[in-house]
């Protein structure tokens, strides 16, 4: 084999890993998410810089926008409370494009996330379906791929069994 295709193959099996490093770190979100919002879990996915945010474009439902990995943590650590304990994150339909660097890429995804939170006003609570699109730049650090920016644009928020 050439000196040519050799780079060539090696260029083409590094792709792969970093897309399916970076699918493994969406997934950990995911599943960190669903741990009753993990805060440690959830904040060592992110740069020490990073941003967060999630909200509909009509601002009705507002999540927050925190940067620093601090910020991001500190959020987490209170979301059981606020959002409630019970979700299910379905993640979905990734676009990943990786850049010319090789330590950096963006990405978009579409979710599907089940919650169980308090009725405003109320001691009951609702199980609701959230629609989401999140828009993501990840950057390679000591050969570990993480979130600097996260992104999520809220499409819609509907009652599972409305009444």
């Amino acid at each position: 084999m050439a000196d040519r295709q050799l780079e060539e193959l090696v260029r083409r099996l590094q792709v792969i890993e970093d897309e399916q490093a970076i699918q493994r770190l969406v997934n950990e979100y995911a599943w960190l998410c669903d741990d009753a919002y993990n805060p440690d879990g959830l904040a060592a996915l992110f740069t020490e810089d990073a941003k967060w945010s999630s909200a509909s474009p009509d601002g009705q439902v507002d999540f927050g926008h925190f940067q620093g990995r601090e910020a991001i943590r500190e959020y987490f650590a209170g979301a059981s409370a606020t959002i409630g304990p019970m979700t299910l994150h379905y993640v979905m339909a990734p676009h990943i494009i990786l850049h010319a660097d090789g330590k950096t890429a963006s990405g978009r995804w579409f979710s599907l996330t089940y919650m169980q939170r308090q009725v405003a006003g109320s001691t009951e609570s609702e199980t609701v379906v959230l629609g989401s699109t999140y828009d993501d730049d990840y950057v390679k650090v000591d050969g570990r791929w993480l979130f600097a920016r996260r992104d999520c644009t809220i499409s819609f928020d509907a009652p599972v069994f409305p009444s």
